[in-house]
């Protein structure tokens, strides 16, 4: 069950009434919080490892810099993806399914559906990612199958990982966990484009290649040679 409450302005989702991660979110807004490593440091992301109680989380924080007013209005007509990966990743573990890093708190300022700065408690897997097993031959077809088999469940539950690339996803265990899933709705022509991916960054091929598959094969084709006769065209007018 998710549930919405109120914090310094902020808009906070989680799943019950779970002040820890509540309590959480207020030693972040009150510079309390343990850093441990910084990720990432982009004008838009910070991505840090925090500690809080002797446990490990990931801790996001969001702020889009660029067309403000077109995400303006186009809030009133799309979906908040964060919001909806919130609620998936809670549909998804009420189901037992536990291999997608778990979302335990997100925090958001908002003006009607649009959201300005959006902040994110994770789940922190410790691991490997596949693109350092690929480079130590450790990649093995029992770890792509089980790779594949995780996008299935996934698709199985209306879930699209819309980004499936080698560092999504996490060796932690002896267990194929995935990070970073897309919050979108799930389209056959997407859950095509997750396989794509998997053929592409995996050389996974064991999947069935349907209507969709070819329509968003075809198109991307497409697309790379247009862009290909642009940079021709680009190129001989220099």
């Amino acid at each position: 069950m998710v549930t919405q409450s109120k914090l310094a302005g902020y808009t906070v989702y989680t799943k019950g009434n779970d002040e820890f991660f509540i309590s959480m979110l207020d030693d972040f807004l009150h510079c309390q919080l343990t850093t441990l490593k910084v990720f990432r440091n982009v004008p838009d992301t910070k991505v840090t490892l925090v500690e809080k109680e002797g446990k490990l989380y990931v801790l996001k924080v969001f702020v889009p810099q660029e067309k403000s007013v077109e995400r303006f209005f186009k809030s009133f007509f799309k979906g908040d993806y964060f919001l909806t990966l919130f609620k998936q990743t809670a549909m998804l573990r009420q189901r037992n399914i536990t291999f997608p890093n778990d979302f335990y708190l997100l925090a958001e300022t908002k003006i009607f559906n649009y959201v300005s700065r959006f902040i994110m408690i994770i789940e922190y897997i410790p691991g490997v990612e596949m693109n350092i097993l690929a480079q130590r031959g450790e990649l093995t077809d029992q770890i792509k199958s089980e790779v594949l088999e995780s996008v299935k469940v996934l698709h199985q539950n209306n879930v699209i990982f819309d980004d499936a690339h080698e560092q999504n996803f996490m060796l932690s265990k002896g267990q194929v966990r995935v990070i970073d899933l897309s919050g979108k709705t799930y389209t056959p022509l997407r859950a095509a484009k997750d396989f794509i991916d998997l053929e592409r960054h995996f050389g996974i091929c064991d999947f069935e290649r349907g209507f969709s598959y070819q329509w968003v094969k075809r198109k991307s084709q497409f697309r790379k040679k247009i862009k290909a006769f642009k940079g021709y065209l680009i190129k001989r007018s220099a």
